[in-house]
């Protein structure tokens, strides 16, 4: 294998940092040599040089807990490599989803409070995050506050709402309106999300299920499948109501 555009150090190895795949999170950093990144490419799954084994270490070879490769990058200088990966379970070995879950403070110090604000990937998990606050600790000065205590009406109601406003801004063809409509629509989703317990990351999962699949035969085996509950639930409803026959005396 033509390596030879990566810089390896003294001892062989070049940095990896490793993301999810599906919203952009940052899980781990480690080391790779040429056989383990020869194996990750031909296996699927990703594989390190660990310094403390000495030897080539598959993530989750014990605890379960692989990487699935999607893709790989070098970055401008070919010393450090990104690996886009989707984990099977917790990548800490803290069973934490990521290895960044403590804060560095001003003065440099540690905070040893786990936190999750390191974990998502954008903008999107980062307002799911105030929602979440604002769920669990309501304030009268909170426009979210008040949509969630005016319960799972009001909620849908403010999607539906912005889900006409942008179909309205797309038929005028105005990008302004268009991003801007979006951008409420998107808000008031992740609401309704928040309201539900759903976090993003479930919907990031089941797009990533889908990716790669034709959308018609999404569409295809959700019918079957809506048809077949619908089918199921008929033949349930018409036990429960059909009248018992009598005894032959």
């Amino acid at each position: 294998m033509d390596l030879t555009h990566l810089k390896f150090d003294s001892q062989g190895l070049i940095p990896a940092v490793i993301q999810d795949w599906r919203d952009g999170s940052l899980l781990m950093l480690a080391y790779m040599n040429r056989e383990s990144i020869q194996l990750t490419l031909e296996k699927k799954s990703v594989h390190f040089w660990s310094r403390w084994r000495n030897r080539i270490w598959e993530k989750g070879e014990t605890s379960g807990n692989k990487l699935i490769l999607k893709d790989i990058f070098v970055d401008c200088d070919g010393d450090t490599i990104l690996v886009k990966a989707e984990p099977l379970g917790p990548t800490c070995h803290t069973n934490e989803k990521t290895c960044f879950f403590m804060r560095l403070q001003e003065d440099g110090s540690v905070s040893g409070v786990k936190t999750a604000d390191g974990f998502g990937g954008g903008i999107l998990d980062k307002l799911y995050q105030t929602i979440e606050d604002r769920k669990a600790h309501p304030s009268a000065e909170s426009y979210i506050s008040k949509l969630l205590q005016g319960g799972v009406d009001k909620v849908l109601k403010k999607v539906v709402e912005e889900a006409g406003e942008v179909a309205l801004a797309a038929k005028g063809g105005k990008k302004e309106e268009i991003i801007y409509e979006t951008a409420d629509l998107l808000f008031h989703t992740l609401v309704a999300l928040g309201f539900s317990g759903i976090k993003p990351e479930e919907v990031y999962k089941e797009l990533a299920n889908r990716f790669g699949t034709s959308g018609l035969k999404v569409k295809a085996l959700a019918t079957i499948d809506t048809n077949a509950k619908a089918k199921s639930n008929g033949k349930a409803e018409a036990k429960t109501i059909a009248p018992k026959k009598g005894k032959k005396k």
